[in-house]
């Protein structure tokens, strides 16, 4: 490997954060972007100094010319992708979800044990001052014991084509991998990823089957549920794209309503507005506990992240178990809703016990 990490993007739409946040890296080159649109790849290509442009993210990969990769490719093929390139001995950070299910999940974690290169999944939000403090708050037991969380995002339309991955249940569309796992991450992450145990959840698909090619293949455009978890805690999530709602417009230009609560013995925080609010009869003391940065400052930490964690060959903070343990965790909801049950969650073994042996 030379001095610096040879990093190369497939994907440039939602692939523009991540260049723009590894372009402030020191010790990393950006040397291929991958897309199928060359109008976004020659902006990217020009607007950041890649130094080759591709059409696939095969042939980005067959190059031989990188040590890690970011892969912000449709849902359906993170794992043809990140397989290919843990073939090719190339380290992965994956966008989110990092797979469509928990055997997609399971066969990354076990590719990346075995061929030893760094695997992590993105998201951002957890380097956000409010999650990260929160985090840390719930870890010096500032909150006392944390037993519930609740958090919700909805969004006013569909701001997709109607021939968007995005609303295919096969393809890995739909509220639950789109939405609600942004809202269980934030909880569970915050929580200190507490093992969990029961999973239950409904979902409906009353709109975006008018926004699909293939109706008989619409995946839920709303979703609620609740898991359990070990230690007795409990969070509930609600997720819509068609909610109705005025607010701040998403990256995609729809308006969105987002609410994310974690509640303890001794207080709550409200992960949105970075507040904690504790209250005892007859008052209730509301103060900030974190300054907010914005969303470009997130993605430099975690793009820091991933190349610290190649460099300290460790693993990374949003590593392979805790994506394992989210995936199950999305499975048993989907699960739960189709069948219309609670359905228990298994829990998730670490990469010792997977691979101490070997």
């Amino acid at each position: 490997m030379s001095n610096s990490i040879r990093l190369g993007i497939a994907g440039a739409r939602f692939g523009e954060k991540h260049a723009a946040a590894f372009s402030k890296i020191e010790g990393i080159e950006l040397t291929g972007i991958a897309d199928l649109d060359e109008e976004k790849r020659n902006s990217l290509f020009n607007t950041y100094g890649f130094k080759r442009q591709f059409e696939s993210y095969q042939s980005l990969i067959e190059s031989e010319s990188l040590d890690a990769i970011v892969i912000c490719l449709p849902s359906h093929l993170h794992e043809r992708a990140i397989s290919t390139a843990f073939d090719a001995d190339i380290h992965v950070l994956c966008e989110k979800p990092p797979a469509v299910n928990e055997s997609e999940m399971s066969r990354i974690v076990s590719s990346a044990g075995f061929c030893g290169k760094t695997f992590m999944w993105a998201r951002q939000q957890r380097f956000s001052p409010e999650i990260k403090t929160a985090r840390e708050l719930v870890a010096e037991g500032a909150l006392g014991d944390v037993y519930r969380g609740e958090a919700s995002w909805h969004w006013g339309w569909w701001p997709f084509a109607n021939n968007n991955w995005r609303g295919s249940r096969e393809e890995g569309g739909g509220a639950l991998l789109e939405l609600g796992i942004h809202m269980i991450d934030s909880l569970w992450y915050v929580m200190g990823c507490p093992d969990p145990v029961e999973a239950m959840a409904s979902s409906h698909s009353l709109f975006l089957k008018d926004h699909v090619p293939d109706p008989d293949f619409v995946a839920e455009d709303s979703v609620f549920g609740m898991v359990r978890f070990k230690n007795g805690a409990s969070l509930n999530f609600s997720s819509m794209f068609f909610g109705h709602v005025e607010g701040p417009k998403s990256h995609w230009g729809a308006p969105t309503e987002q609410s994310i609560r974690l509640f303890g013995t001794k207080g709550s925080v409200d992960l949105v507005q970075g507040e904690l609010t504790q209250a005892a009869k007859p008052e209730a003391l509301v103060k900030s506990y974190a300054s907010p940065t914005s969303e470009a400052e997130w993605f430099i930490l975690q793009a820091q992240e991933f190349l610290d964690s190649i460099i300290e060959s460790r693993e990374p903070e949003n590593n392979g178990k805790q994506g394992l343990t989210l995936m199950r965790v999305l499975d048993a909801l989907a699960q739960s809703a189709k069948e219309k049950r609670a359905v228990p969650i298994k829990a998730t073994r670490s990469l010792e016990d997977l691979f101490g042996g070997l």
